[in-house]
């Protein structure tokens, strides 16, 4: 090949690359905003009502608060993405429909990180395939929804090269860039806070593993001097912080807080055996037994350093993250939250794990340097682990908030015995594997392939899963017309009153509940929640005034008379003693305008 024809080709590649990246970015938010703009409303509550709070008080130049309470309870990384949209757009249909747009953008660079991540341990192309699979996951579904795996799954994979970077490249500037992506990370969910354990347990196992041939570990480790005084001065700073805020040293924790109160440790074992089954199922049993086999293979003494460097960071990362989502669901029932435990129900908490599974993949297709007996173990122990997973404990609307790897599983268990059907393809894919092992020729398409298939079967299944969610909160909480509210109310406050039969210490949630969360979404106007009766479902995420009825007058639970302003919404059940001026035909939720001393009754919320 002549000097300039080499030099072309340099040039096509360098060319080349940039383009497949950029098209897979666009590429996936062009596929999930076309999805997400299917989705009718907001669905997945109380989040996605939060974060719009949040993101209203921010847009208005407040501080962050829900239903007019401030709150220091939940970091701003995702409301603060939102906050422009809603300060810049005055119907609130098109700051949600802007969301959108938004979040299938910012979940389609991904690819971005995964592709420079995959580049420290493999060539240009198997790093493309990674990019790729990154944005082909099941929960960019969540484009759709305002929820904070949009911003966490970018920041999260950025931090994750960014501590590969530090670790093998220790200057003060690649350790800075790494506690900072870190703090981004951590900006968006507080989860993300695992990810400095993450680091600081990688770097010890990498340079441990790195200096047994004779280096001095010691030595080592103070290249570090720059990590070792953030996390010092950070640590200071957090729980000082902590202290201000709640007057306890872990309030930095936020609504996460009361979880370390309930902490079943007998029970966490077994919470991250399910968990690691939940994700296994989730990247398709392939990427996650070549990964367990690269994991081994960078503990050898043998081991190339890229591949003890990738063991490193993907036991250092996954360990921390999956015993914190472990310790949670070890709480029977955390109400603060608003979800139940169990592994599927907590799958949005480690996917973000998924491209270091697709890094660990394209590795060992590399080399493909196991012997036939661990390929046989990893395949069979990948494809059996699945069928633990208690999948009788969920119901649809659990798996498809919170675990969409069982969704297929919840939507056929009537036609499906489990776990043999999730065997007979768990099983199938480790069988393919190991065949495509012994084969000696296999291309790296065809153990990649099964995975995107997999991979996009799920994403088929979900989506009108979750149309109908989303379909059936919006029925069942507003009509066509979602901003009547604002409409009637101008720039007034209108207050909510809401009743529940009394003698729970919380209602169980039902359809109507939605009339309160659909309505304030859409709505500016609609402020504070006063409630008669029982605390609505999550009242420790949505922030109310309890008041009682006396004599038919509403009151404080003091006694004294409650100020709702002058406009009042009510649903069909409550009957105000005011002049109508506006009601939703659908629901039968109607504005009043109200005299000072509010006189109300109340029935039966099922009669509507």
């Amino acid at each position: 090949m002549s000097v300039s024809a080499a030099t072309a080709q340099a040039r096509l590649g360098r060319v080349s690359v940039p383009v497949a990246l950029a098209t897979a970015v666009i590429a996936s938010a062009a596929v999930h905003l076309v999805l997400g703009l299917r989705i009718p409303s907001p669905w997945i509550f109380p989040d996605e009502l939060r974060y719009s709070e949040l993101a209203k008080s921010l847009a208005e130049g407040r501080l962050p608060s829900i239903r007019g309470e401030t709150t220091f309870e939940y970091v701003l990384g995702y409301p603060a993405l939102l906050a422009p949209l809603w300060a810049l757009l005055g119907d609130v249909s098109a700051a949600y429909a802007a969301a959108k747009v938004v979040n299938a953008f910012v979940l389609g660079l991904t690819a971005v990180p995964a592709y420079f991540l995959a580049r420290r341990f493999v060539a240009e192309g198997s790093a493309l395939v990674v990019a790729a699979l990154t944005v082909g996951v099941p929960s960019l579904l969540y484009a759709g929804s305002l929820m904070t795996e949009v911003a966490l799954y970018p920041a999260f994979v950025l931090a994750l090269l960014a501590i590969a970077v530090a670790i093998e490249r220790p200057t003060t500037r690649t350790q800075l860039a790494a506690l900072g992506a870190i703090g981004l990370a951590s900006f968006v969910k507080v989860l993300a806070l695992t990810l400095l354990v993450g680091f600081v347990l990688a770097l010890l196992l990498f340079h441990w593993l790195d200096t047994r041939r004779g280096d001095r570990w010691r030595d080592r480790l103070r290249a570090y001097r720059a990590t070792w005084l953030c996390l010092a001065l950070g640590s200071v700073l957090g729980l000082g912080l902590g202290s201000v805020l709640g007057g306890s040293p872990t309030a930095v924790l936020g609504a996460y807080e009361p979880i370390l109160d309930s902490i079943d440790v007998l029970a966490v074992p077994r919470w991250l055996f399910l968990h690691l089954a939940a994700f296994d199922l989730y990247v398709a049993v392939i990427p996650f037994a070549a990964s367990a086999l690269v994991v081994a293979s960078g503990l050898r003494r043998d081991a190339e350093r890229p591949v003890r460097l990738l063991s490193a960071l993907t036991l250092a990362t996954a360990v921390p993250l999956f015993a914190a989502v472990a310790v949670y669901s070890s709480n029977p029932g955390p109400p603060q939250l608003g979800y139940a435990s169990g592994a599927g129900a907590n799958e949005r908490a480690t996917f973000v794990l998924a491209p270091l599974a697709f890094v660990g993949l394209v590795v060992w297709l590399r080399n493909r340097r196991s012997s036939h007996r661990a390929v046989v173990a990893a395949a069979a122990v990948a494809a059996v682990i699945p069928a633990a997973i208690p999948l009788d404990r969920y119901t649809e609307n659990e798996v498809i908030t919170q675990g969409l790897s069982l969704v297929p599983w919840v939507c056929a268990r009537d036609h499906t015995a489990w776990p043999v059907g999730v065997l007979v393809l768990t099983l199938s894919l480790a069988a393919l594997f190991v065949l495509l092992v012994r084969s000696g020729g296999a291309r790296d398409v065809a153990f990649v392939a099964p995975v995107a298939t997999v991979l996009v079967a799920v994403i088929v299944i979900a989506q009108p899963v979750m149309e109908d969610s989303a379909e059936w909160a919006r029925s069942a909480g507003i009509g066509e017309s979602r901003n009547w509210v604002d409409r009637v109310a101008g720039d007034a406050e209108v207050s909510v009153l809401w009743y529940e039969p009394g003698g729970s210490a919380v209602a169980p949630r039902a359809g109507r509940h939605r009339v309160v969360w659909l309505n304030e979404f859409y709505n500016r106007s609609v402020g504070r929640v006063y409630e008669l009766g029982s605390p609505m479902p999550y009242s420790a995420d949505l922030p109310s005034t309890r008041v009682r009825l006396a004599d038919g007058r509403v009151v404080l639970e003091d006694g004294t008379p409650a100020s709702l302003g002058p406009l009042v919404l009510a649903p069909c059940f409550v009957r105000v003693d005011g002049t109508p001026l506006a009601r939703d035909s659908a629901t039968g939720a109607t504005v009043y305008r109200v005299p000072r001393a509010l006189r109300v009754t109340v029935s039966d919320p099922g009669g509507c």
